[in-house]
């Protein structure tokens, strides 16, 4: 079993970069290369066992399973159930903490999971690809939102 870890401290508050990574319904919001996220029928964004199927660019398929939600811990734990993916077992966790010196987020992301092949271009993948690339976008997101803000108050 190999385990990857990504963090990165977010220029905004815990109480506003959880709800976006809670929201399990809400990928294409923070990862650029999921083009639509639909929630097993009738089930809530936040039903632990609510399985989320993802179409990303190229039109490759991928299923995941919401296994734990803590709003008090700002963490949610997933599988990946199926679809066109190269991991096996794979199980990911993401926390969020707050920085309250600079009003800042540290998020955790790991993954625990293995591969039929070689391991290290998929952890790399994962890493990179996945978890370095949706964090920055994260941050992107949340910070035009305050930018939108902004504006409207000013208006």
């Amino acid at each position: 079993m190999t385990r990857v870890y990504y963090s990165k401290v977010i220029a905004a508050p815990a109480d506003r970069v959880w709800p976006v990574i809670r929201d399990f319904g809400a990928l294409p919001v923070w990862f650029p290369f999921v083009e639509s996220c639909v929630l097993s029928d009738g089930a809530a964004a936040g039903q632990v066992g609510v399985v989320r199927t993802n179409t990303v660019t190229g039109g490759n398929v991928i299923r995941e399973r919401l296994l734990e939600l803590s709003d008090r811990d700002r963490r949610i734990v997933y599988a990946v159930v199926g679809g066109d993916v190269p991991v096996i077992d794979y199980t990911a966790t993401l926390t969020v903490h707050p920085v309250t010196g600079d009003n800042c987020s540290f998020v955790a992301w790991s993954a625990d999971f293995d591969v039929a092949g070689d391991i290290a271009p998929v952890a790399g993948w994962v890493r990179s690809g996945i978890f370095e690339t949706c964090l920055k976008e994260l941050e992107r997101v949340l910070k035009d939102r305050q930018a939108s803000a902004g504006r409207a108050e000013g208006a």
